[in-house]
């Protein structure tokens, strides 16, 4: 005869609730997601990225009709070079400010921001010095279209990096208010200067390229009476801060310069092989699905200083669920957008321009799988500047631009703005392939939950 188990008292009511329990913290967890300080901070940063990206959409479509294709195609070749400048500035200054910055108290990170900047500043002259010698240069040679065009970037080199420069500042101390108002401010000054160029028939694509500056300038100059706290000129020591920022900026520097070449040089190659009207052309249709940096440059922004502190207190499975929970939300508007501008190409290219631009209607189709394919690497990529791990983003760039000068220049060659569109997605997926891979593999490493 089998005697029968004792039940311990409470048992079948604690192993019920675990379920519950399960849920109950997924469902607080989500609550505090969408509504605790953290989110807000998230939704002042989207908005902020979004006043950003507004106004780069709004810049555009005044530019496009009150401009020729060519002046467009000044203006596009311009604003890509002027990333590569933030390619720069990312790797040396933003993305170690972010990492490091997010956790130190107020008195280090005042000795640390008040090196950084002063990197940044020469970083900044140098910047605009070289630009202007370049297109001096060119319009000495007697190149009246590109020779302008490149000079006038020398303001904007120099103000939009220091205006940059303390917002991203804002960002890592968590006074994301500030650079709403600042962007706010900036942006607003920017397009009305735009606005009263156009209707004096005097826009270019180096005036509205100027434009940028004064706006950068308007913002910058509360930005400093805001940060005003963060600077002295005491324990001044540039050359550990930049052993320190090169120590693991070196690869995120290497990773945004190869990324620009490999995904955003395309526009400046189809100037230079085909002409600046094909550059516009592109602009034109780039245009049509760029609020997607609404929320993919916010999300970078605003999350990476703040995956790199959960990595550091909670190590790899919390980094894992706050960028799962954060993409997923992220995908829904979008794939939305995306869908928008895929069912209606043409009536959104005449909706803005015109007919001008109607017969590349069919691009659209390649430009929305190559920001598909940029939001599915984002995650990947914010993982791995989280855990300061930059050689796989700047290897996997480095396939791509080799990729780029031979099967994007030959695609380029073949079918013009179709061929640039189509080489942009082939680089895209070789470094969405390639950050995957290598984000699983550090995962694998570093989480002992999959060992």
């Amino acid at each position: 005869m089998t005697t029968p188990k004792k039940e311990i008292p409470g048992s079948n009511k604690t192993n019920n609730d675990k379920p519950r329990q399960q849920l109950h913290n997924s469902v607080n967890g989500l609550v505090s997601f969408f509504s605790g300080e953290a989110a807000r901070q998230g939704y002042l940063a989207a908005a902020d990225q979004g006043i950003i990206s507004v106004s780069n959409f709004l810049a555009t479509l005044i530019l496009a009709r009150n401009a020729s294709p060519t002046e467009l195609g000044v203006y596009a070749v311009g604003f890509t070079i002027l990333r590569l400048v933030r390619a720069f500035q990312e790797g040396i200054i933003i993305q170690p400010l972010n990492t490091y910055g997010a956790a130190m108290d107020h008195s280090t990170f005042r000795n640390y921001a008040s090196n950084t900047g002063f990197i940044q500043l020469m970083l900044a002259l140098a910047a605009a010095a070289g630009v202007a010698l370049l297109g001096w240069v060119l319009i000495l040679l007697g190149n009246d279209t590109a020779g302008p065009g490149i000079f006038s970037l020398w303001s904007v080199f120099l103000c939009w990096q220091l205006a940059e420069f303390i917002r991203r500042t804002l960002y890592t101390r968590g006074k994301v208010t500030y650079a709403v108002f600042n962007s706010s401010i900036g942006n607003l000054f920017r397009l009305g200067i735009m606005v009263v160029l156009a209707n004096q028939s005097r826009l270019t694509g180096a005036t509205g390229i100027s434009a940028i500056a004064i706006g950068s300038l308007i913002s910058f100059i509360p930005g400093m009476w805001q940060t005003r706290s963060y600077w002295s000129i005491k324990n001044i020591d540039l050359r550990m801060t930049w052993k320190r920022n090169w120590g693991f900026g070196k690869w995120m520097l290497g990773s945004s310069t190869a990324n620009w070449f490999a995904v955003e040089f395309y526009p400046v190659l189809t100037a230079g092989i085909i002409s600046f009207a094909a550059a516009g052309a592109y602009r034109a249709l780039q245009n049509i699905v760029a609020p997607v940096h609404v929320l993919l440059r916010a999300t970078d922004t605003f999350l990476t200083p703040r995956a790199a502190k959960i990595y550091d207190q909670k190590g790899i499975p919390a980094l894992s669920r706050i960028l799962r929970t954060t993409y997923f939300i992220l995908g829904i508007p979008i794939i939305a957008m995306l869908a928008i501008a895929l069912l209606f190409p043409e009536f959104l290219l005449e909706l803005f321009y015109g007919e001008t631009y109607l017969q590349y209607s069919n691009g659209i189709v390649l430009m929305v799988i190559f920001y598909l394919l940029l939001y599915f690497s984002s995650p990947a990529q914010t993982a791995l500047k989280a855990v300061r791990i930059g050689q796989p983003i700047f290897i996997a760039n480095l396939i791509a631009i080799a990729v780029m000068l031979t099967v994007g220049i030959w695609l380029i060659l073949q079918w013009g703005v179709y061929g640039t569109l189509a080489g942009q997605v082939v680089s895209a997926l070789i470094i969405c392939v390639i950050l995957w891979t290598a984000w699983r593999i550090v995962k694998r490493r570093m989480d002992p939950e999959t060992q």
